[in-house]
Order: structure tokens, then sequence, then C-alpha cells
């Protein structure tokens, strides 16, 4: 932030500026409206890691193997309130899903622009539980107002515990995302929205490397704020989880046109096409036999999993093994 362009001005030598207020953020946010995390460098996810070699070759290797197993990019127009959520309407349960809700909270933050929300307790009632495959993972975007309160009740309602959370922190280099009038409930600048990320199941990090690929990413995400009424989350998120999640039956519910991406099922009313088909999609994932263990999580060999390479295995973090134990594949 020092220097020309930075907050404080140019900052020479012989102007009189100190360093505390070449590097006073706070202060310039309220010149400028301009937030701080605008300056933090090498955030695009092209740039993330340039300065750590092994780092880059573990995600590029993970983003290769993943796009190799993906399936096609499915997604189907419906109505969320009208859908009955089973296996009967979507051929299988799912490894992990994406929600992003019209909370309450988006109508607020946006007026003059048509939309349509949901109470809490409407979202609460959608039939998770009902699609979910044990083990598997929900990632609930829940805004950063009543929703992240609400968004507990529906975890727990859809039979899964709250693990980790991730913070979507806004960028504003676009000028006219600084003109975003703040809510009316608000005490603060907000400048941040909350995934909620849950489990259901037990998926432990020392024994099982073939279900989730743990501490490859941070839970902040760095993003550019969206323009005026627009309430789409940064692409980041799906690479998270994918990294992390080695399951690939995914859904995402309230879905866009833009959410469409390939190893991905998406449903929504907005979505302006329609090509899923449940039986075709469930033939992705069948075998002549199950593959499960006696704890019933899947088999290393089941084929909803990604799966992994032996350069993925030496580059990926790894837990430390059991007190008095030798070291076990780790996630």
């Amino acid at each position: 932030g020092r220097g020309p362009g930075g907050p404080g001005g140019v900052g020479g030598r012989g102007s009189g500026v100190t360093r505390g207020k070449q590097n006073d953020y706070c202060q310039h946010f309220v010149d400028t409206a301009e937030r701080p995390q605008n300056f933090i460098r090498d955030a695009a996810l092209s740039e993330r890691f340039a300065e750590y070699p092994t780092k880059r070759e573990l995600i590029d290797r993970k983003d290769d193997l993943i796009n190799t197993r993906a399936t096609p990019p499915l997604y189907m127009q419906c109505d969320l309130r009208t859908l009955e959520l089973s296996t009967r309407t979507l051929g299988t349960k799912f490894d992990v899903i994406l929600i992003d809700p019209p909370w309450e909270e988006y109508e607020r933050r946006a007026p003059g622009v048509p939309t349509e929300s949901w109470p809490w307790q409407d979202i609460m009632n959608l039939k998770i539980e009902d699609i979910a495959d044990t083990p598997s993972f929900v990632f609930l975007w829940c805004g950063c107002a009543e929703g992240l309160d609400a968004g507990r009740h529906c975890l727990r309602k859809w039979g899964f515990r709250r693990c980790e959370d991730i913070c979507w922190l806004k960028t504003n280099k676009n000028k006219e995302t600084r003109l975003h009038q703040p809510d009316e409930w608000s005490l603060l600048q907000r400048g941040k929205e909350h995934c909620l990320m849950g489990i259901k199941g037990t998926v432990r990090r020392a024994t099982d490397g073939h279900l989730i690929h743990a501490n490859i990413d941070t839970d902040v995400l760095l993003g550019e704020q969206q323009p005026y009424g627009s309430t789409e989350k940064p692409e980041e998120l799906y690479h998270i989880i994918e990294h992390f999640a080695q399951g690939r039956r995914r859904l995402e519910l309230f879905g866009e046109d833009h959410n469409i991406r390939r190893g991905w099922v998406t449903l929504g009313q907005s979505l302006s096409a329609s090509n899923f088909n449940p039986e075709t999609y469930a033939s992705y994932f069948r075998t002549d036999r199950e593959h499960r263990m006696a704890n019933g999580n899947p088999t290393l060999d089941a084929p909803q999993l990604v799966g992994s390479t032996p350069e993925i295995e030496n580059l990926r973090p790894k837990s430390p093994p059991p007190r008095g134990q030798d070291r076990p594949p780790s996630p």
C-alpha cells in the first residue's frame, strides 16, 4: 500500500507524510470508500502461488484430475418450492451439495431490484437430508445478517454439523460497487459474506484420504463485489470444494446460467434451459457391486470418487500420524 496510488498519496521523501499515514488503509476507506482488502497482492487465482511452485504443481495436478473425472455439465430449470428432492427425481444421492438460497437479506440490500426472497423457514424445509449421502458435505451461503443463525438451524435440520465457516472478503476496485447503500439493519459497513460448511457422517483426516484432501485451501475468499442487485458468488468456492471433497456427485441449488459447470448438476428457476436426465446421471456411478466399507463409507475404488495419483499424494498436506503409530494414508 505504500508509494504512488496507495493510501496516503505519493508519500515520497520530503513530503512530510509519515509511514503510518502512508499505510492508513482505514482512513483511505473513509476518504474514498475503497476497501483495505483491495490492496492485497497476488489475490487472483492465476497469481496465487507464483512464489510457491510446489503448491502450484499440486493445484495444477488436482485440477487436471478433477477435470478428467468430471461428468458433463448438467442442469434443470425447476421451481425448488415444488420439486421433489429425492433419488427418484435426481437419480442418486450426492456427496456435495452447494446452496445459495434467496435470503431476505439479499432483497433488503438492493431496493428496487425485482427479486423473490424465501423466509428462512422455507429454506430449512428443503429435503436436503433425503438426497445427501453418508458421508457428505453441504456448503450454504448465508449472507452476513440473520442467515448466519438461520443457516445453523438449517444444517441441524438436514442432519449436518457445522465444521467450517468460509468468508468471502469483498473487494470494490470497481468504482460503481462503492456506491452501494448499507443495509438498514447493519451497524457497521459490511464487506463480507459467509458460507457455512457442514458434514454428515464421520470422516477422519488421518485415515480417509480417499474421501477428503484437507488443508489445500484456506477459509477466506477474496473477490470483487458484484454489481448492484447481483447475488453471484466467487468462482473460487468451486475450487475449494473440488480440491477438498473427493466425491464426484456434486449438486448446486438455486443456480443460474453462470453457475453451470463441469462435474456439477445445477438446479434453479432462473436457468434458461434443461438437459438433466436422472437415469443417465446415475449411470456415471453405477457398478455391479457395492463399494462400501464396514462403517458405511465408500471404498477407495468407489466409482463416485475422484481418486488420486502418486504425484498428488506426495505433494498434498498430510495429517500427523496418531501417537505411537506409523503414518497412515492421510488427507
